[in-house]
């Protein structure tokens, strides 16, 4: 056998290749082809009729009588390359066959056969008993294989796979595989079709179909998803299959049929759609006369974004369901059953840099439970009006304004409008090493009800609001075990004077009292919502300290205690008949966070309450995360004759392909488990698994149970109930295992 001859390869490929300058001319409109995809243009075919470049060991033959080429063939042509122990080509009607190991490379992908009809033209051809690859490329997340009786190629690069196997698991395993009579492999478009079709794992068919599709990459598709299985207690035995439709790269809508075995078939819809000037998401669930409950049951949700001329923007959110214990019953997340109010809130706005002006309506439907006390429904607002203005250093002076019109309307309660200005003026003066901020403003309210039975009247109400806010920054350097630190003492006093008016008088529409907290201390109001403003003549002393590493500046500790003093007692309250606060001074607060090592971080807070000599509130929590996919939380929370729990939560690799999950909130006080869930997710790399089992108390006392097991077969779909939601939920710092890099 002869030795590779260079120069008669060069010659040969000279003599097929036709006009060299316009197969350059070809090779740089490929390389546009591919920017204008990653730009989003349409896709534009590539043109075979380029060069064609021969090497071989032996090549014999003309163009006229056909050329044979022999011993470590290559044939080359832009977006294919045939490899083989021998080669066949007649460019009379554009037909190469090959033979002998042959191997064929097509726009990123490979099959390998004994045999190979190819028409390099036209990119089509057939090849016997396939082998085929289709690695990771561009906007394909993952690398499948096969093999196959015959394998057609189609134009546009399509491939037809006949009797079929396909798996994404690396060789030589074939955990799962998906078995088809006929199996099209669109690579320009990234999407499998297979026919007659049976998904194996483990060696155990488990799922059959006519005909389904999936996707190559990790782009859109419209079709069936995987069936969903569940079970909880309330509607026994959950399989939902889900349809995809993917109606533009704008829009979309997936239709979800849903069995309950012990309440029925349920369907639901969620439509989202993005446009340039507007957006949104449409949900309904409906299910008919249900089993249990002997009526029919529904949800319906809408979230509606639009822009306007002239720099106006409306929204719309609104929900509604048919029953008081929809969620209760048909829902196996918790942030779902604690629902009590859904709003209908409808919002024009405009704004810009200085100035925010809104008009907006809002109400409710409220979700009574029969085995709690019954919840008071909110006010609806129809409308309110809403205008915010700042004005910030105009000659060192900072300006807000703020006002309101609203009109309040409730079936049981007194009725009314509700008119607020509420102008202020800072003057902030700031140095390096400290600030002074004093701040004056005039609170002005204008009370129209309608006749009431409960005493109230209209009427105004007015008074100033002075405040001083002043604090210095000390520093040091400071070591600690070797490591250089820059250490910060902030002493911050901040003065608060508000004359008292009588307001028992005055109806309460949105009001509630703040929670006590470090960031409360520092507001003019103890009250959130426009009806009432507290009285307050009182200084507000704390300190802080925090440790910054000298070399990063990364804060390492922070810690900060506090207490309100008090001049004179405060006397309004949130509700007529309320005993007013009349103590000298407040708790004293106490909070830290502190990274105490490189993946250990600390958070707690206290609150003292020094004249009784007892604790009000404390929090205690530490979280651990050496890597990611590995993580610990524990917490402690206690409130004085009201709450006293701990929360403990992780996710923990157990071996190289098997990670633990858990959560625990226990109640000390009560003694009983409010939320539990306990779970595992396997990761065999081309396959992973996830199971659940998810138990919590809802907001009627109640227990809702639930067990979610989930099988993913990377590259071709998930079958089961998502846990993924329940576990970002309950633990966090929670991350998938497939998205877990090795440390």
């Amino acid at each position: 056998m002869p030795s590779r001859n260079r120069l008669t390869a060069i010659a040969i490929a000279t003599a097929f290749a036709i006009e060299p300058l316009h197969a350059q001319a070809q090779a740089i409109e490929h390389l546009q082809l591919r920017l204008e995809r990653a730009l989003g243009a349409l896709p534009k075919r590539i043109d075979r009729q380029a060069a064609k470049f021969l090497e071989a060991d032996r090549i014999e033959g003309d163009r006229d009588t056909g050329i044979v080429a022999t011993g470590d063939v290559t044939l080359r042509q832009l977006g294919a390359a045939i490899r083989a122990d021998r080669v066949e080509y007649t460019e009379a009607n554009d037909t190469a066959l090959a033979t002998g190991n042959v191997k064929l490379e097509r726009e990123g992908s490979s099959a390998t056969g004994p045999k190979l009809t190819f028409h390099p033209d036209a990119d089509t051809g057939e090849m016997e008993s396939p082998v085929f690859a289709i690695p990771k490329l561009g906007n394909r997340p993952i690398s499948a294989r096969g093999s196959a009786e015959r394998a057609v190629l189609e134009p546009d690069d399509k491939t037809r796979l006949y009797q079929a196997l396909y798996t994404s698991c690396p060789v030589p395993r074939n955990d799962w595989y998906l078995k088809v009579s006929e199996l099209e492999l669109d690579s320009s478009r990234n999407v499998g079709t297979a026919y007659n079709s049976t998904v194996f794992f483990l060696g155990v068919p488990i799922l059959y179909s006519p005909w389904l599709t999936f996707p190559i990459d990790n782009q859109r598709r419209s079709g069936f998803l995987a069936p969903t299985l569940g079970t909880s207690g309330k509607s026994g035995f959950e399989v939902a299959l889900p349809y995809y439709w993917n109606i533009a790269e704008n829009r979309d809508a997936t239709i979800t049929p849903k069995l309950f075995s012990k309440r029925g078939v349920q369907l639901g819809l969620e439509g989202r759609y993005l446009e340039p000037k507007f957006s949104g998401q449409i949900d309904a669930e409906f299910l008919p006369n249900d089993k249990i409950a002997e009526r029919d049951r529904y949800f319906l949700g809408l979230r509606h974004v639009q822009s306007l001329p002239y720099g106006f923007t409306a929204a719309v959110t609104a929900q509604k369901v048919s029953d008081d214990d929809y969620f209760r019953d048909l829902s196996t997340r918790l942030a779902a059953t604690a629902q009590t109010n859904l709003p209908r809130d409808g919002i024009l706005a405009w704004g810009n840099e200085d100035i925010a002006l809104s008009a907006r309506v809002l109400a409710f439907q409220t979700l009574q439970d029969p085995a709690q006390p019954p919840v008071d429904s909110p006010y609806k607002m129809l409308p309110q009006l809403l205008a915010r203005a700042y004005w910030q250093d105009w000659h060192g002076i900072d300006t807000t304004f703020s006002g309101e019109l609203s009109r309040f309307s409730h079936p049981t309660k007194t009725n009314g409008d509700r008119f607020i200005l509420y102008p202020t003026v800072q003057v902030p003066w700031r140095r390096p090493w400290g600030y002074v901020v004093p701040k004056v403003g005039y609170h002005f309210t204008r009370y129209d009800t309608d006749p009431n039975a409960d005493g109230l009247v209209s009427d105004t109400r007015s008074l100033p609001i002075a405040s001083v806010d002043a604090g210095l920054y000390f520093d040091r350097p400071y070591t600690f075990l070797g490591r250089e630190y820059q250490q910060t003492l902030e002493p911050r006093l901040y003065y608060l004077y508000v004359p008292f008016r009588d307001q028992t008088k005055l109806p309460n529409f949105t009001t509630a009292e703040m929670d006590f907290n470090y960031s409360q201390i520092f507001s003019e109001n103890r009250f959130i919502g426009g009806d009432r403003i507290g009285d307050a003549n009182q200084v507000t002393l704390a300190l802080a300290t925090r440790f910054a590493e000298s070399d990063t500046g990364v804060e390492r500790l922070k810690a900060a205690l506090a207490q309100v003093y008090y001049f004179e007692p405060r006397r309004v309250t949130l509700n007529p008949g309320e005993q007013p606060q009349d103590t000298g001074r407040s708790d004293l607060l106490a909070i830290i966070s502190a990274t105490v090592a490189k993946n250990t971080v600390i958070d707690a807070g206290l609150q003292y309450a020094t004249g009784a000599n007892q604790q009000s509130k404390n929090y205690f929590g530490v979280r651990y995360f050496p890597q990611p996919g590995s993580v610990i939380n524990a917490s402690y929370r206690y409130t004085r004759d009201a709450i006293e729990q701990i929360d403990l939560s992780t996710q923990w690799p157990l071996t190289s392909t098997i990670t633990g999950v858990a959560r625990v909130n226990w109640s000390l006080r009560d003694n009983k488990l409010l939320e539990g869930l306990a779970g595992f997710e396997y990761n065999a790399g081309c396959w992973q698994v996830r199971a659940v089992a998810h138990r919590f108390i809802t907001s009627s006392q109640q227990v809702s149970t639930s067990f979610q097991i989930q099988l993913e077969l990377t590259g071709l779909s998930r079958i089961g109930i998502n846990p993924l939601e329940t576990l970002r939920q309950n633990i966090t710092g929670y991350r998938r295992s497939d998205e877990i890099v090795p440390p």
